[in-house]
């Protein structure tokens, strides 16, 4: 009984401690828009921005990853 115990308060610990993954893919098509949002904000949706957003979107749906300067590379994203 005690081994039963103790062996359920692990498994609670380790839940606590997992990240959760969210319950959503993500898609290239949310990430370009992700960045097109960075570019009014910080750039005054600056054309230059905005090409780089699409030129990250082309490269996220032939691989499946988004990797720009100012985020860490993500792969597994979905193509959409």
């Amino acid at each position: 009984m005690r081994s039963i115990f103790s062996i359920g308060l692990l498994t609670a610990i380790l839940v606590g401690v997992v990240k959760p993954v969210p319950s959503y893919a993500i898609t290239c098509t949310d990430r370009q828009q992700v960045c097109f949002a960075y570019c009014v904000k910080n750039y005054n949706n600056a054309p230059p921005c905005r090409a780089t957003c699409a030129q990250l979107l082309a490269t996220c749906m032939s691989t499946g990853c988004w990797n720009s300067k100012v985020t860490a590379k993500q792969c597994g994203i979905t193509k959409k």
